[in-house]
């Protein structure tokens, strides 16, 4: 009766829990195991999985409402910030500001002052001065010395930089020396193994790792329960058949014995059936610019070219000037001397099969030319 007694209590408390407070508690265990996982790329220099990861991380962050009873989320994203920009530190195409000139280690210098508090004085000062050092090496290394001298400047306008310090940046700059001492000793994997001293150190104070611990307990489990299995099974093969068993198992018939076997037409092995569900299309959410963003701005010159191919097909209405344009250049160059056109008039991006489609329309309508 106590039992019985016992067991309606619990249900009703469970009736009662908060699920917004429970939700909450979920998307904290979600958003440390995606940080987790953003430091574990970070640190074995895997670039292509650190963003993939960092896309579901950002969206977690932006669009799961924050946890009422933990601070430190903005401390987590602000990390991510900077290890997206220091990942990405070598790819000068690569833009996570709205001014085109600032490079990631320029973007992420910022950043890394905001988390003073968030490490000691003396790892704080090291990273600072290897950002410092590596926004301009880079460039230098790259080959792009006005961005190197640019980024000097904007150094000395943003941040606070040792007058010797200066000195000797100014004088890698001026040579553009590659290969100078302070390059060689202030070196870009001395910048990666610094941040990872920092992400050990910052995990182990406040990220829960609750949802890996309890993952890890069920693939133990799963890997566990085949070898219980193997060895039942090995133990019912060695158990000694009943006489009767072996008797049944000698009286085969010889007619049976020489037939042989049908082949299956078709296979009674299931395969992975169809499911109206994947059928469905992706559903796509609207997401809201933060203010401090994770993810890049902009992707190398490559993708942003066929970006710009794919806008150049959308059909745009040709105007009044261009058809005006289209007439006085059939006049004087000829119905298919479409290049000659194109170089004499300017048609906003037409080509000429488009002024060839435009011309024929024009015909059709039995304007005056």
């Amino acid at each position: 009766m106590n039992m019985e007694c016992a067991s309606q209590e619990i249900s009703s408390s469970n009736e009662n829990t908060n699920l917004v407070g429970v939700e909450s508690v979920v998307q904290s265990w979600m958003i440390d195991y995606y940080f987790a996982t953003l430091c574990r790329h970070f640190k074995a220099r895997s670039a292509p999985e650190f963003h993939k990861a960092l896309k579901i991380f950002e969206a977690l962050v932006d669009e799961l409402e924050s946890c009422s009873h933990r601070s430190d989320h903005p401390s987590q994203r602000t990390i991510c910030c900077l290890l997206a920009r220091v990942i990405d530190g070598e790819n000068l195409d690569v833009r996570y500001d709205r001014n085109a000139h600032i490079t990631p280690l320029m973007s992420a210098l910022p950043i890394w002052e905001s988390l003073k508090e968030a490490s000691d004085t003396a790892l704080h000062t090291k990273i600072k001065t290897l950002l410092i050092v590596q926004s301009v090496a880079v460039c230098v290394k790259k080959g792009n010395s006005q961005l190197a001298k640019e980024t000097l400047q904007w150094l000395e306008k943003e941040t606070e930089i040792p007058e010797k310090l200066q000195g000797k940046l100014t004088t890698i700059v001026s040579k553009k020396d590659a290969y100078d001492q302070l390059l060689m000793n202030l070196t870009f994997d001395q910048l990666l193994e610094s941040i990872d001293v920092f992400l050990d150190t910052f995990s182990l104070e406040r990220s829960s790792v609750f949802l890996i611990e309890a993952a890890s307990k069920v693939v133990q489990a799963r890997h566990e329960r085949p070898e219980k299995t193997l060895s039942e099974q090995d133990r019912s093969e060695r158990t000694p058949s009943s006489p009767e068993s072996i008797q049944n198992e000698k009286q085969v018939d010889p007619l049976v014995q020489n037939m042989r076997h049908k082949r299956k037409l078709l296979s009674t092995q299931t395969n992975d059936l169809w499911k109206p569900e994947t059928a469905k299309k992706e559903r796509t959410t609207c997401k809201r610019t933060s203010i401090c963003k994770v993810s890049r701005r902009s992707s190398s010159p490559s993708e942003l070219q066929s970006n710009v191919s794919v806008m150049s097909k959308i059909r745009r209405k040709w105007t009044v000037e261009e058809d005006r344009k289209l007439k006085a250049g059939v006049r004087k160059h000829g119905e298919g001397n479409w290049r000659m056109i194109l170089n004499d008039y300017e048609f906003n991006n037409r080509t000429g099969v488009n002024l060839k489609d435009r011309w024929r329309t024009l015909k059709s309508k039995g304007e005056d030319f």
